[in-house]
């Protein structure tokens, strides 16, 4: 039996660039997938003459070449060939009631700034303020997540003072201390939901760079759906010499003597000196390994933590053009209120609080992205998996055709586009949905919740320590060392297999 370097359990973001990363170093890589297609949630399915994009909205840290982010380097480094479209703008919010506002944002942190400043004069300096800070903490992550097991902290702290003094404080505080007035901080806070927690409880440093880094770079879609980027992943993976089994589901990770050894696959052991899983551990720990081969401290670790939110995701394909319905805007956020704490604690019920809506047109990105003459509409929320415990399977369809009606009453109400009459085809995802096509426990999406203890500069500075949980065994993907969505997945199995491949050197300069 053949023993690879590195066995990848899971096809999902970080699992595909980690067996990528793994085989483009050279190390003979096996990656390992239960459904017959890559990508996880970075997938595609249709509808009718439609084809919809299960999850990304945007995505970010991609760049141009002048400007490159992140996610364009890494994926220039792996000889991907996927076509993009920007974004037209950043976002409108849209909060409704007496004190509501509806704010259209774009793109380019001038235009950004004048645009603040037109909506909400005296907002200038304040925001500018935050523009500084934020870019710093772009540049601060840019460098030490390119090699996160070995940061200099004293280095990083003497180039990016401001960014050390601010990182771990919450947003909404800093944009507090910073003066950025009321209304500004609204309109600023709409990528929350982005990440899963509220802006008074997530850390400024990767919140502020978050929002910098989609109105400085803009952000991106591909042409043929996430789909296109997990197939081109796949097919370097493939291009290097490694191996992807899909319709491979893994048992049980095997371990002998405290160390992960390899996989076992129906009756059959495939060894590996390195595993890297795409898998949330709780889900390893509960399902994938014997109880008395769990580490203590990984035990401890996801016992400590809390699963994160899901999702309720509305897919529409209507008969009509944007342009035939009015519809002007890629992005947009709705909710009568634009506290994003408020926002976050409806997602822990199933009822009519809970109306933070986030609404795409993906024609407005990509003009071809359907037919002639139609357009895709995809309308997001945001729950927790726990909130549907009650519905019961004779409900369960009446259930979320109730909501879907209502995100489509809420998105013509708060916009003035009727879209109901031009409906063609619909598709509904609840947790449930996710739950059984992900596999992950209560359908989360954005991995484990990010605790104040628990969040990006946590996690990263813990990198080494988590690691070593178990010898040979490590994660990736969005309940790894990063926790938002694509771009961190794919930084997350980059940095991973790294780290892997660098263990291996030592192992082979030590024989």
């Amino acid at each position: 039996m053949k023993k690879y370097d590195v066995i990848v359990i899971g096809a999902g973001n970080g699992g595909l660039v980690a067996a990528a990363t793994a085989a483009k170093r050279g190390l003979s890589t096996l990656l390992l997938e239960r459904h017959n297609l890559p990508g996880g949630a970075a997938t595609s399915f249709t509808r009718g003459r439609f084809e919809f994009e299960p999850s990304l909205h945007e995505l970010a840290n991609y760049g141009t070449p002048e400007m490159p982010g992140s996610v364009r380097q890494l994926f220039d480094w792996l000889g991907l060939h996927v076509k993009f479209h920007e974004a037209p703008g950043a976002y409108r919010v849209i909060k409704s009631g007496p004190d509501g506002f509806d704010a259209v944002m774009p793109t380019g942190q001038e235009a950004f700034i004048n645009k603040l400043e037109e909506l909400v004069p005296g907002s200038r300096e304040s925001v500018t303020k935050f523009f500084d800070l934020g870019m710093e903490s772009l540049m601060a992550f840019a460098e030490f997540q390119a090699e996160p097991n070995n940061i200099d902290w004293h280095a990083i702290g003497e180039k990016y003072p401001h960014f050390i003094h601010y990182a771990k404080r919450p947003y909404k505080e800093v944009l507090d201390e910073l003066n950025v007035p009321q209304k500004a901080q609204d309109i600023m806070m709409a990528y929350w939901c982005y990440i899963g927690v509220p802006g008074d409880d997530f850390e400024f440093a990767y919140m502020g760079m978050m929002l910098v880094a989609y109105v400085v770079m803009g952000a991106y879609v591909p042409t043929t759906r996430s789909h296109e980027i997990s197939t081109a992943i796949l097919q370097t993976l493939l291009d290097n010499h490694g191996d992807a089994w899909f319709n491979t589901e893994v048992n049980r990770i095997v371990v002998e003597n405290g160390k992960a050894v390899g996989v076992q696959i129906g009756n059959e052991t495939i060894y590996g000196r390195e595993i890297i899983a795409d898998v949330i551990p709780t889900t390893v720990y509960g399902k994938m390994m014997r109880a008395s081969d769990v580490p203590e401290r990984g035990l401890k670790l996801a016992n400590a933590r809390t699963l994160g939110t899901s999702g309720f995701l509305v897919y529409l394909g209507l008969n009509k053009s944007p342009e035939e319905l009015g519809i002007k805007d890629y992005s947009v956020f709705i909710s009568k209120t634009a506290d994003s704490s408020e926002q976050f604690s409806a997602t822990k019920e199933r009822n009519k609080q809970n109306d933070f809506t986030i609404m795409n047109c993906l024609n407005l990105a990509d003009p071809g992205c359907s037919p002639a003459g139609t357009s895709v509409l995809y309308a997001t929320k945001l729950y927790f998996g726990s909130s549907w415990d009650d519905v019961q399977p004779e409900n369960y369809a009446k259930v979320k055709d109730e909501i879907a009606q209502q995100v489509i009453d809420q998105y013509e109400s708060a916009t003035g586009v009727k879209i109901r009459d031009a409906v063609e085809e619909i598709e509904i995802a609840t947790p449930e949905t996710f739950a059984r096509y992900l596999r992950s426990p209560e359908g989360e999406i954005y991995g484990y919740y990010g605790h104040p203890w628990d969040q990006m500069l946590a996690r990263t500075m813990a990198i080494n320590e988590d690691d070593q949980q178990m010898p040979h065994l490590h994660f990736c993907g969005g309940s790894g060392f990063l926790m938002d969505g694509y771009s961190s997945a794919y930084q997350s199995g980059f940095v991973t297999a790294n780290m892997v491949a660098g263990q291996l050197a030592k192992q082979e300069v030590t024989k």
